[in-house]
């Protein structure tokens, strides 16, 4: 059983100086880091000052820097970044409308023509009921047993070429019924 405690009292121990070391660890990196920011401002108002000694401000220094790397100013620069932002947008939105179109192309409507169709045969069934009309024959009036045709007593005008027969009235006679023999007489 010694054995037991031994390791246990171990684990504890190597526990605790783990803890320890981390806490120690944890501090040191804390007093770098405010000792790196004091240490920064101080080269920063350094430089400050040794650039105001020769007669520039940092914002001078950002425009002489930029100008210098690509050979364009500051402002020219960003006028350029806009454009090529735009470009991107562009590009980026046209071929996205390119890929969704290959993943799910959707199926092209075709223009019905059907509609068109009917309003031609419309236009052209008007057309030949016009063109009836005017080729329509003109209607004789009926000629009358005892009446004469209306212009016969007008003078000056030709008489009636044709005139119907007053009891067809324009239809054909009826064919005369003829009776046929019957084999048996009636009873009576």
């Amino acid at each position: 059983m010694d054995e037991v405690n031994a390791m246990a009292k171990a684990g504890e121990t190597v526990g605790k100086a783990v803890g320890t070391g981390m806490k120690q660890a944890r501090h040191s990196a804390k007093l770098a880091s405010e000792q790196g920011m004091v240490l920064s401002k101080q080269a920063a108002a350094r430089a400050e000052r040794e650039l105001a000694d020769r007669g520039y401000s940092t914002e001078e220094l950002q425009e002489l820097i930029a100008q210098r790397a690509t050979g364009k100013s500051r402002k020219e620069l960003a006028k350029q970044a806009k454009a090529r932002r735009a470009e991107w947008e562009k590009r980026t939105t046209e071929s996205r409308k390119r890929l969704a179109a290959r993943i799910d192309p959707t199926p092209v409507k075709k223009r019905r023509r059907w509609p068109w169709m009917l309003l031609l045969l419309m236009v052209l069934g008007l057309a030949a009921a016009a063109f009836a009309l005017t080729r329509r024959p003109e209607e004789l009036p009926l000629a009358v047993a005892d009446d004469e045709p209306w212009d016969s007593h007008t003078p000056g005008t030709n008489p009636a070429r044709h005139r119907a027969p007053a009891e067809a009235d324009g239809h054909l006679p009826e064919p005369p019924k003829v009776e046929t023999p019957r084999p048996n007489p009636p009873k009576q």
